[in-house]
């Protein structure tokens, strides 16, 4: 016979889903790499990560492992979408020379299947927590990317504060129904560690 333990009532349940990666400056490693599309139909770069050095190294792995024991749906969670062309050059230029600089590396333009070279490299994140609201109407925070840096340029980074919602944006969910899907999170876009994800679509700021 397995007896409750005390405080079991109380405690958070811990599987995949509620393991929370803090907001800090860590060194992360890519782990996948694929070209795919925007909605709008733009190039972009999708890239799988995770956590190399430090006390949550392996975050991501270890959530995806807990998902999968837990039997929710699995899904790999360290997720990085920089569109390819137009106003964006610049800052997938960013990225790229992040990743050459902390790696002492230059990524081989113009040859096939050279996103597969970005494998295994590593690269400064500076991540920070959103604000957002479940299909029922929960407010949670997703980690996510704010700026990627070279190694080096961790040293002088600032970890941004958390972005809550706003108040024009906590008054239309309240005007509308609620979705059928739920809302959009980056976080949970990845459908399987193997397959990437169709989460947002927004550029985000590099150094």
């Amino acid at each position: 016979m397995i007896k409750k333990p005390e405080g079991y009532d109380q405690a958070q349940a811990y599987t995949g889903d509620s393991m929370q990666l803090p907001a800090g400056c860590y060194v992360c490693v890519v782990k996948q790499v694929s070209q795919t599309e925007t909605k709008n139909g733009r190039p972009q770069l999708a890239i799988l990560y995770d956590i190399a050095e430090g006390e949550n190294k392996g975050f991501y792995q270890a959530q995806f492992e807990a998902a999968k024991k837990s039997g929710s749906d699995a899904k790999w969670k360290g997720v990085h979408k920089q569109v390819m062309d137009g106003s964006s050059v610049p800052f997938l230029k960013g990225l790229i020379t992040s990743i050459e600089k902390s790696n002492n590396y230059q990524f081989p333009w113009n040859l096939e299947g050279n996103e597969k070279s970005l494998v295994g490299k590593k690269f400064g994140a500076v991540m920070g927590r959103r604000e957002f609201l479940t299909s029922e109407g929960e407010k949670r925070f997703v980690t996510e990317i704010f700026q990627v840096r070279s190694l080096d340029g961790l040293k002088d980074a600032k970890v941004p504060e958390d972005k809550l919602l706003s108040a024009e944006e906590l008054n239309q969910y309240s005007q509308r129904s609620l979705p059928s899907q739920p809302a959009s999170d980056p976080a949970l876009a990845a459908d399987g560690f193997m397959s990437i994800p169709d989460g947002i679509d927004e550029e985000l700021p590099f150094m």
